[in-house]
């Protein structure tokens, strides 16, 4: 199986597993649910795993397709580059979560009569820290997207293995091709 393979069936797990993971907390802080909190914070915690390994597969992937016709060596670059912020937030969330975990569920040291374990101020930065990864993520997958996939930024490849921009030109008159179709 080949790395870039690998990297595209991988990168869906941050991209999917944070929303995911989002929608458990809110959950969670929706029914003051520890337990759910909980179960939300483990799987930040398992997504920053995984997010590493989708990284690292990332630049095997890039060793892979680089040389292929229609690839754009500048979308590649662009990816990778916001790849690394979006692998930062994404640890950042998991460093969070799993502090969170350890210090409030693993480590208690309020008294057994206190009806919550999670400090609403954890939950609300894991959730802040949630959603800000989930769109670096989308952008990420975005950019990752324009590299071999020519219908998420106008473009076709040519017989030559180039990209060509088929975004509609203006044309002599100021109007956009194609508007004036149907006698509209």
């Amino acid at each position: 199986m080949e790395i870039a393979y690998l990297h595209l069936i991988t990168n869906h797990i941050p991209i999917i597993g944070v929303p995911f993971a989002v929608l458990v907390l809110l959950w969670g802080i929706w029914r003051n649910s520890d337990e759910v909190k909980t179960a939300s914070f483990v799987l930040f915690a398992l997504v920053g795993i995984g997010t590493i390994a989708v990284y690292l597969l990332g630049q095997g992937g890039e060793d892979f397709i680089e040389d292929l016709p229609g690839v754009s060596h500048d979308a590649i670059e662009a990816h990778e580059e916001f790849a690394l912020f979006a692998l930062v937030s994404v640890l950042v969330l998991a460093g969070v979560s799993a502090f969170a975990l350890l210090r409030y569920r693993l480590f208690r040291t309020a008294p057994a009569e206190s009806s919550t374990v999670f400090p609403r101020w954890a939950g609300l930065v894991v959730l802040a820290l949630g959603l800000t990864s989930t769109a670096v993520l989308g952008y990420t997958g975005r950019l990752g997207g324009k590299i071999r996939h020519p219908e998420f930024h106008g473009s076709q490849v040519n017989e030559s293995g180039e990209a060509e921009n088929t975004d509609e030109a203006d044309d002599e008159s100021g109007k956009r091709r194609g508007r004036n179709r149907g006698g509209r």
